[in-house]
Formats: C-alpha cells, structure tokens, sequence
C-alpha cells in the first residue's frame, strides 16, 4: 500500500512538472508573438538548481543567428543590483559609511547635494533627477550621443533642481550611475576594474561584462526597437535598430550590464548566502527601507521589495533605448528566481515574471482569474470600500493599522484607486497557521477584491487579527 501511495505521488509530481514546463513555454512564445519579440531568454531557478528554461528566436535578425544558452543581454537597469553590491562589500571592508555625505567622494556637487548620503542614492531617496527621461527622444537623441564621459554626465546633474530634499521622498532616478563614480574614486580604478576584482572574478561571472560597444563580447545579442513613428522619429517602421549612444553610456553604474541568464542566475544565488554579503547587507537588499522620517518605502539597495500574494518579493526591471527589456522576480526566502530577457525594448515586464512564477506559487495567479463569490462579511467590504475611496486624502480611519505604509504608494497610484466606485468580493485566505508577517504585524487573512471604476483593478489586501488593514497589494490591471 506504501509503495502504491509512493508512486502515485511521484507519478503526479512528475505530471506536475511537464505542465508547468508546457505552460511556461506557451506563456513565453505568446508573450513573443503578441509583441514581435526578436530573441527571448527565461530561466526559473530554486535553492539554486534550475527548474525551468527556455530560449527562443534570434539574437540577430540581420544575420539570422539564433539565441542560445551563451546568448548575452545587455541588462539595462538590473544592472543597478551590481552596483549596490559593490557598494555595500565596500561598506562591509570599512572603505566607506552608507551615512557619508555624497559630497566627500564628490566635492565639486552643489551645495544642495550635502545632506544627499550614499544611502540615499542606493533607496532612490536621493532627490535626483532620472537624466534619461530629461529629453524628448522622439525630438533629438543628441545629449546621449554628444556627452562623452562621466564627468560630463555628472554636470548633467548638478545643472538640474534637486526633485525633494534628500531623504525625504522617493523617486526612481539615476543615483546608481553617480555610485558608479563613487566606486572609482574610492578604488582609485575604473567601475569595470572594480567588478572584475571583487564580484565577476570571486564569483567566476565568466560571461558577465560591463558593456563597451567597441569591446568584443562573445555572443552579444543585438537590440532591437519597435519604431512608431509617434514615439520616435527614424527612416523603419516596425522592428529596427536600438538606438545609438554615446560610448562611455553602455557601461554606466546604473544600466551597463551585460550578462547571461546562467551568469545572471549564478550572482543572484550568491546575494542569497553568508559567502558574499553579510546578513546586515541582504537586509538593505531584499526588505523595505525608510526615509529619514521613518516611513518605510519599497526600494532596497538595488531591488524593489513588495508583499504579494501575501509573499515577500523582489523584483527589479530594466528597459534600454539601445534595445533590451530584462525582468528579474525572486522570492527571497525559497532562494526562488524568475529571470526574463529579451532584445526587444519594453517586451519583458513584471506582468509576464508574475505569471511564470505563479506556475510555482498558487497565491501569485492573476486575481482577474478569480470569480465573484457569496461575500462573508459585507460590512467589512464596505470598510474597505471607503479606505479605497479615501487613501488619496489624509482623513484618520480606525480601521487601518498604525504601520499601514502609505508612503509605500506613489499619487498616481493613490489617485486611481480613490476612483473606485463600488468593489466586487472575490474571496478569502485564510493565514493564521502559516506566520506570515509583514511591517511587524501578523497577517490573519487575505481578502481579494475587483475595484470597479473607470479602470478596473485588482487588488489583495490584508488584515491583522482584528480585521485592520495592513497593507494593499500594488494592483493589477485586467
């Protein structure tokens, strides 16, 4: 009877596995055909052993060259992960305080920037502006081909207003392109020289690189855009060339690594152990942070760091004008990882991340999947109703929690879900058996609901024992 149980378990899990397998490649190969996507990498790795893998079309439409398990992505804006490491191993060796003033390690900045702190440019709490959103592509690509070194990208900077006073908001922005400068003037060589000595050398990251484009990469994908003429101007329509930068732009601190999935999923695995950071430096990684008044925020040193689904998740995004879109989701505490990368800019996004990892992490499905039921407590739906109604204003509501954080959601995000005009109960989950706790206060239950408005969103939102809110999952769309 044992054996006959035992097989059967094993014969389920198998069929378990070749579903998932099947479904991530419908997911992907849809995803690719829906955008036009050229080349597309996914990987989905747990406690460090791959589970899931996939590599579809070309690295090269020109010279038909198809994408490969050695396939090199330039990575855009996951390379700020990179970066943050090194910041943090240079704070681990005593080579510098997360509390310095930016203006030690860069004294001709403004004025302005001397309560600016190294932390500050690693939370994206720093006030500074976002330089690659400073000019209209569509208009001119002339800054980003003219200005030809990183102390003229920096003046870039010092020109423009800071957005706030450091430590006092948060704003995603280019702070990791100026860690990138910090890093060479402490270590007295270059940001590439740096990596390769104390993260890409100890952590044999063979095929990873800081990009050059005169530098010869062993298969370096090529990047491709997809031309409207509304967006910007060029002689193509429909795929075509990334766009051109300057040189010295490729190897930024903030956008200027290339790498594999392998290599990629290799540095993530060791973010995950005692060997590479300490406990203290995973803590900045992978758990929200504060702002100088306190309230917590959901950007870490180099990731972005969500309750979903009721689990904590990290997840960063990159998007390159020259022609990359790369995704990486984790799940920290299962060392769980979702790795996405394409040559196509804006194909690979946290949407599709989210949906390869609910085919391993049922809570994650999209709640649009979900069906109104019967609902159990109409006056707490009507409680969340008016909290959905008000969040945008600062009117006291007895039934949120005290560590509530609002300061985790932007205006615009605020402003759409006050539009909600009535909500549809989709169910419950029930946590008290599981520990499940987030801002220090246990999670009971999970409700789901649909935010019908002029948008239709869906939303998770969660209760403590005594049925106060918690915290609002960042909503999805239908």
């Amino acid at each position: 009877m044992r054996n006959s149980i035992l097989i059967s378990l094993i014969f389920f899990l198998q069929n378990c596995t070749v579903y998932c397998e099947n479904e991530a490649e419908r997911i992907v190969r849809q995803r690719m055909e829906s955008t036009n996507t050229p080349g597309m990498v996914f990987l989905i790795a747990k406690d460090g052993k791959v589970i899931d893998e996939g590599y579809y079309g070309k690295a090269n439409v020109e010279l038909d060259a198809d994408i490969t398990k050695s396939s090199n992505f330039a990575i855009a804006s996951m390379s700020k992960t990179y970066t943050a490491a090194a910041i943090l191993l240079m704070a681990e060796n005593g080579l510098l305080d997360l509390e310095d003033s930016v203006k030690k390690y860069i004294p001709e900045a403004p004025d302005s920037w001397q309560t600016m702190t190294i932390k500050h440019l690693l939370m994206h709490s720093s006030g500074l502006v976002e330089d690659w959103e400073l000019h209209d592509w569509n208009k001119s690509n002339e800054m980003f081909l003219k200005t030809q070194t990183n102390e003229e990208f920096l003046k870039v900077h010092f020109n423009q207003e800071l957005k706030f006073k450091p430590g006092t908001d948060n704003r995603y922005a280019s702070g990791h392109f100026v860690l990138g400068i910090v890093i060479e003037r402490i270590a007295g060589s270059s940001y590439e020289e740096y990596l390769e000595e104390k993260i890409l050398g100890p952590l044999s990251l063979k095929e990873t690189f800081v990009d050059h484009p005169y530098k010869i990469i062993p298969h370096r994908v090529s990047g491709y855009f997809d031309y409207d003429p509304a967006i910007i101007n060029g002689p193509v329509s429909g795929i075509g060339n990334g766009i051109l930068i300057a040189p010295v732009a490729y190897g930024r601190g903030d956008a200027g690594i290339r790498t594999t999935a392998y290599d990629l999923l290799k540095f993530y695995n060791a973010l995950f152990t005692d060997d590479f950071l300490s406990d203290q430096s995973r803590s900045l990684m992978f758990e929200p942070t504060r702002l100088d008044n306190g309230d917590k925020v959901s950007y870490g040193a180099g990731w972005m760091n969500w309750p979903l689904g009721g689990l904590a998740v990290s997840e960063h995004s990159g998007v390159f004008r020259t022609g990359f879109s790369s995704q990486a989701l984790l799940v920290p505490k299962d060392k769980f990882v979702v790795i996405i990368l394409t040559n196509l800019r804006g194909s690979a996004t946290f949407t599709l991340a989210k949906e390869l990892a609910s085919l391993y992490y049922p809570e994650l499905e999209k709640l649009s999947k979900k069906f109104a039921v019967k609902d159990s407590n109409m006056a707490l739906t009507n409680v969340h109703l008016e909290i959905f109604q008000t969040i945008n204003s600062k009117k006291e509501n007895v039934n949120i929690h005290m560590n509530f954080p609002f300061s985790y959601y932007s205006k615009p995000l605020k402003e759409s879900i006050s539009s909600t005009e009535s909500i549809t109960f989709l169910g419950e989950r029930d946590l008290q058996d599981q520990k499940v706790e987030f801002f220090g206060v246990d999670i009971q239950t999970l409700r789901y609901y649909r935010l019908n408005g002029k948008k239709v969103l869906y939303t998770t939102v969660y209760l403590d024992k005594s049925d106060k809110l918690v915290f609002i999952d960042y909503p999805e769309t239908e």
